[in-house]
């Protein structure tokens, strides 16, 4: 009978789709070693400000963020602090 589960997961596996059993390469426990590559560049805006826009591999993706500082260190307190993100990408 046409869309059964069963039917379904065998033409998911056989054209690549979400029944597949292939684990992708990032998260792949069989590849013990893997090139990571960040490019980002950085702009200084006012004040402290500063906003750095991070590239992927492939140039496809940029994420852009930016970072300032509290009052007390000159800053003008209207986006996260540099500490934050780091304190941030630990957790992550």
């Amino acid at each position: 009978m046409p869309g059964r589960e069963s039917d379904v997961a065998a033409e998911n596996s056989a054209d690549g789709g979400p029944g597949q059993d292939a684990v992708p390469p990032g998260v792949d426990p069989d590849i013990l070693k893997r090139l990571v590559t960040i490019e980002a560049a950085t702009v200084h805006l006012d004040g402290i400000q500063h906003e750095a826009a991070v590239h992927s591999k492939d140039g496809e993706l940029t994420f852009t963020f930016r970072s300032d500082e509290p009052p007390e260190l000159i800053g003008e307190d209207e986006h996260p602090y540099p500490l934050h993100y780091f304190t941030a990408a630990i957790g992550l």
